[in-house]
């Protein structure tokens, strides 16, 4: 039975119909004692991909293929890595996309079709001037957030627009560990490089400016009479 109905699977490929590039969706998971959400996950997967002919899915074996798994820095299932002609995109889901979260995987699949982040020129010239090493952005997510998905695309945004950015979705009630090591308590929760945390969804340009550790822009003020 298709999780999507018809008129969802036009509006998503009405959507997916901006892509260029081939889109490749791997798809971490293990043949034994595979979380339920696994089967969710490809089901999921398999339906966006027969939206489109530039998207494909290839499932690995988390568990026989190890290392390239550590390559994408994939240590649970189920988890997905997005490919751009073959070459990684730096997004990624970890857990199901399911609920709120599969615009998330929707707006993943475009932007790394296109290449094109969609920041504003603002936007772009801060991440230019400030992105000169590895960023490791994570945003902790539930399916039920109706906010989660704001935060989620600009981090997944901003690793379109810098090839030093990575972005990854991570839903907060399956991988527990994950949660725990940075105190999530309430979602979205963004983390960059493990230090700098953001909560709640919030605008691109202050997303974009405490992402990047930078203070709020001060609001302009009258001049003196």
């Amino acid at each position: 039975m298709s999780l999507l109905s018809e008129q969802d699977r036009q509006t998503v490929k009405a959507h997916l119909g901006a892509i260029t590039h081939p889109v490749t969706l791997l798809f971490f998971t293990q043949a034994i004692a595979a979380p339920e959400t696994a089967l969710i996950t490809r089901q999921i997967l398999d339906e966006v991909a027969d939206l489109s002919e530039l998207i494909s899915v290839e499932e690995v074996n988390f568990v026989l293929e190890r290392e390239r798994a550590a390559t994408f820095g994939i240590d649970g299932v189920p988890a997905v890595v997005l490919l751009r002609d073959g070459e990684d995109a730096r997004l990624r889901f970890l857990g199901a996309p399911a609920g709120y979260e599969f615009m998330s995987l929707v707006e993943a699949v475009i932007l790394a079709g296109t290449a094109d982040s969609g920041l504003s020129p603002e936007s772009r010239a801060l991440v230019a001037e400030h992105v000169v090493g590895p960023m490791d952005i994570q945003v902790f997510v539930t399916p039920t957030c109706p906010h989660c998905p704001r935060a989620v695309a600009l981090a997944y945004r901003m690793a379109v627009e810098s090839p030093h950015v990575r972005a990854t979705c991570v839903e907060a009630t399956e991988f527990m560990d994950l949660s725990r090591r940075f105190n999530v308590t309430g979602v979205p929760k963004t983390v960059i490089n493990g230090t700098i945390e953001l909560m709640g969804a919030m605008p691109e340009p202050v997303f974009v400016r405490g992402a990047l550790g930078l203070p709020d822009e001060a609001p302009p003020t009258d001049a003196p009479a």
